[in-house]
């Protein structure tokens, strides 16, 4: 007689199609990493700055490279232009920077997000105009 022990889960399949492809988390890591490092350079000079910028800056970068990625990957014939790219990422950035200041403030998020926006907005546009600019057809499969 033997006994085994088996484990089931759901799988990825209840997500959405786009947030399962291998393009959609490689954009979020790629904000994840790269979005705490540019938000992060106005503090380069001080000796500890590494572990403090990712623990301010890595929850809102991760938001905002969800955001950006779920519109990046969504099929569709579009060509993003470095202006319209800009603009959703600063708008990512600045839902990143806000959630977080909410989660961290509840009662007056106002100077949290100022402090987050400040160096959060821009590292997402310049993530946001870094994206690689080819469209995708509308035939490719995400």
């Amino acid at each position: 007689m033997s006994i085994t022990l088996s484990l089931w889960g759901p799988g990825l399949d209840w997500l959405p199609r786009p947030l399962r492809t291998r393009e959609y988390w490689a954009l979020v890591g790629r904000f994840g990493f790269f979005g705490p490092l540019i938000g992060g350079l106005p503090y380069v000079w001080l000796i500890i700055t590494l572990p403090f910028v990712f623990a301010v800056g890595l929850a809102p970068a991760l938001i905002a490279g969800m955001l950006y990625a779920a519109w990046w990957v969504t099929p569709g014939p579009r060509r993003p232009t470095p202006l319209w790219r800009a603009t959703l990422g600063a708008i990512c950035g600045t839902a990143g920077c806000a959630a977080v200041a909410w989660i961290v403030s509840p009662g007056s998020p106002g100077i949290p997000f100022v402090i987050l926006a400040v160096h959060g907005v821009p590292a997402a546009i310049v993530l946001g105009l870094a994206t690689r600019a080819e469209p995708r057809k509308q035939g490719d499969a995400p």
